[in-house]
C-alpha cells in the first residue's frame, strides 16, 4: 500500500513539474516572438528612414503635366519595368556567340613518380653501326603542356540567322513591354488626379453650401427675434448646416485619401502640401469608330507585343526545323609540350597541330526532332490565336469607350442644365422667403437640390474625363509611339490627355 502511494506521489509530482515546465516554456516561447516583432519593427523604422532619405518630397501647386513627368522618374514599378530593356540588350549580345568563333586554352602540369623505360641491347649491329645500347627513358617526369583550340560554326542550318533574330525581336518586344508600363502609370496618375480634382470640387460645393446655409441661419435667428420667423425655422436652418458642415468633413477627407493615393503613384513622398493646379473641364469629343480601331492598330502596346510574340515563334520553329541539318564546324587545334608530342624519345618542348571541318549530323533523333517541330508549331497556332484575341479585345475595349464617352457627354450636358435650374430655383426661394411668400422648408430644399446638382455636375465632368482617358489608354495614345522613346525617363507628356483625338470629318478639334 506504502509503496503504491508513493508511486502515485512521484506520478503526481512528475506531471507538476511538466505542467510548470510547460508553462514556462510557452511564457518564453512567447516572450522571444514578442521580441522578434519588436525588432523587426525597429528594423523596418530604420529601412524606412533611409527610404524617405532617398524619395523625393513635393509641395505646392502641382499640374497634371508635373505629376505625370514627376511619375515617369519616380514610380517605382515603371523603374522596375525598365530593366527589361537591360535585360533584351544582353541576351541581343549573348545571341552573337552563336556566330562568333569558340576560342579556349589549356595549360597542365603533370608530375610521374616513375617514367616507363626499357634497355636496348643492339649487339654486334651496335658495334657495326657504332652504336651505344643502354636504357631508353620514355617521356619525363616533369610533363608540361599547353593547349590552344579554336571553333567556328559555319552552318547549323539557319539556327544562327533565327538566333539573332529572335533576339532584336525579343530587344522590340522589351520595348513595347516597357511601353504598355509607362501608359499604365500616365493613366493611373491621371485617374488619381481627376479623383482628386472631383473630391476638391465636392469639398467646395459643400463649403459653398455651409457658408450659404450659415448667413441663411442668420437670417432666420434675426427675423425670429422680430417675431416673423418660428422656433422650427430656426431648428431646420440649424440641421442645414450642421449637415452641410459634415459632407464638408467627409469630402476633405476624400481629398486627402485622394491626395496620398495621387503621390503614391507618382513615387514620391506622401507627406508633401500639395496644391491642385489643375481643373475639371469639359473638353467634348467626337470620335469615329474607324479611325480610333486604326489608330489603335498602329499604337497599342499589346497589339505590338502579340505581334511580336508570333514572329518569335516563327524564329523558334526555324530553329527546331534546323536540326534535320547537319552542324559543319571549321576548327583548328596546336598543342604545345614538354616532352615533344610529336616526338615520344625528345624531352624538349615541341608541337603539333592539326585543322579540319568536322560534319556532325544526329541520326537516331528522329522522333525528338518531329516532337519538337511539332510542339513549336502548335505554339506558333497558339500565338496566331492569341494575336486574333487581342486585336478582338481592342476592337470590345474601343467600342465601349466610345459607348461610355457619348453617354458621359449627354450626362454633361443634362447637368449643365440641372445646375443652372437648381440655382435659379435657390435665388427664387430666398427672395420669396425674405419677402414671406415662400417657407424655410422650400429655402432648405433649394439649396439641398443646388448642391445636389453642381456635385453632380461636377461628377459629370470626372466621368467624361475618365471615359476620355480610358479612350486614350484603349487607342494606345497615352504615351510615346511605337520606336519613340521607350525609355520612360526620356519621355515628356505634350498636351497630355489631348493628343490623339479622333474628331468626325468637319467637327473642330477640341
Amino acid at each position: 500500500m506504502e509503496s503504491r502511494t508513493r508511486i502515485l506521489l512521484i506520478f503526481a509530482t512528475l506531471c507538476l513539474v511538466q505542467g510548470f515546465s510547460a508553462c514556462a516554456s510557452r511564457n518564453a516561447l512567447v516572450k522571444d516572438i514578442r521580441e522578434t516583432r519588436t525588432a523587426a519593427y525597429n528594423e523596418w523604422m530604420k529601412m524606412r528612414q533611409t527610404q524617405e532619405e532617398s524619395e523625393v518630397g513635393i509641395s505646392g501647386k502641382l499640374s497634371m503635366e508635373d505629376a505625370v513627368k514627376l511619375s515617369i522618374l519616380q514610380n517605382k514599378t515603371l523603374q522596375a519595368t525598365l530593366q527589361e530593356r537591360e535585360i533584351a540588350r544582353g541576351k541581343v549580345v549573348e545571341s552573337y556567340q552563336a556566330a562568333l568563333p569558340t576560342v579556349s586554352a589549356a595549360g597542365t602540369y603533370t608530375r610521374l613518380d616513375k617514367v616507363s623505360s626499357f634497355n636496348l641491347d643492339l649487339g654486334e649491329l651496335g658495334e657495326m653501326l657504332d652504336i651505344e645500347g643502354g636504357p631508353i627513358t620514355l617521356g619525363d617526369v616533369d610533363n608540361y603542356s599547353v593547349e590552344l583550340s579554336v571553333s567556328q560554326p559555319l552552318f547549323r542550318g539557319g539556327a544562327i540567322g533565327a538566333a539573332l533574330r529572335a533576339a532584336k525581336l525579343a530587344e522590340l518586344l522589351s520595348d513595347e513591354v516597357v511601353r504598355s508600363a509607362l501608359q499604365g502609370t500616365i493613366f493611373e496618375v491621371a485617374l488619381a488626379y481627376y479623383d482628386a480634382l472631383l473630391f476638391q470640387h465636392q469639398y467646395e460645393v459643400n463649403e459653398d453650401a455651409v457658408r450659404s446655409a450659415t448667413v441663411h441661419l442668420e437670417d432666420v435667428v434675426t427675423k425670429r427675434k422680430l417675431g416673423v420667423a418660428s422656433d422650427y425655422d430656426v431648428l431646420r436652418a440649424e440641421v442645414d448646416v450642421t449637415n452641410f458642415r459634415a459632407e464638408m468633413i467627409k469630402q476633405k477627407n476624400n481629398v486627402d485619401l485622394a491626395k496620398s493615393r495621387l503621390l503614391k503613384a507618382m513615387g514620391v513622398l506622401q507627406k508633401g502640401d500639395i496644391e491642385l493646379a489643375g481643373e475639371l473641364e469639359y473638353r467634348p469629343m467626337r470620335p469615329v469608330l474607324e479611325e480610333s480601331l486604326r489608330i489603335a492598330h498602329e499604337n497599342r502596346p499589346d497589339l505590338y507585343q502579340a505581334e511580336l510574340d508570333v514572329r518569335l515563334q516563327r524564329e523558334a520553329l526555324r530553329v527546331a526545323k534546323s536540326q534535320y541539318w547537319p552542324q559543319i564546324d571549321a576548327f583548328f587545334n596546336e598543342l604545345w609540350g614538354k616532352p615533344d608530342p610529336s616526338s615520344a624519345t625528345t624531352n624538349e618542348w615541341g608541337d603539333t597541330w592539326n585543322a579540319g571541318v568536322s560534319v556532325r549530323l544526329s541520326i537516331f533523333d528522329g522522333l525528338g526532332r518531329e516532337g519538337r517541330v511539332h510542339q513549336q508549331k502548335a505554339t506558333l497556332a497558339q500565338s496566331r490565336y492569341r494575336l486574333a484575341n487581342t486585336q478582338e479585345q481592342a476592337f470590345l475595349e474601343i467600342r465601349q469607350a466610345l459607348l461610355t464617352l457619348r453617354n458621359a457627354e449627354e450626362f454633361v450636358e443634362s447637368q449643365k442644365l440641372n445646375r443652372t435650374r437648381a440655382a435659379e430655383g435657390l435665388r427664387l426661394a430666398e427672395v420669396g422667403y425674405r419677402e414671406g411668400i415662400a417657407s424655410e422648408v422650400e429655402v432648405s430644399d433649394a439649396r439641398s437640390a443646388l448642391t445636389t446638382a453642381r456635385g453632380l455636375y461636377y461628377e459629370s465632368v470626372h466621368g467624361h474625363a475618365v471615359s476620355r482617358l480610358n479612350l486614350q489608354l484603349a487607342m494606345g495614345t497615352l504615351g510615346p509611339k511605337p520606336g519613340e522613346g521607350s525609355e520612360g525617363s526620356k519621355y515628356v507628356p505634350d498636351e497630355l490627355l489631348l493628343g490623339g483625338t479622333v474628331t468626325e470629318p468637319g467637327q473642330p478639334k477640341p
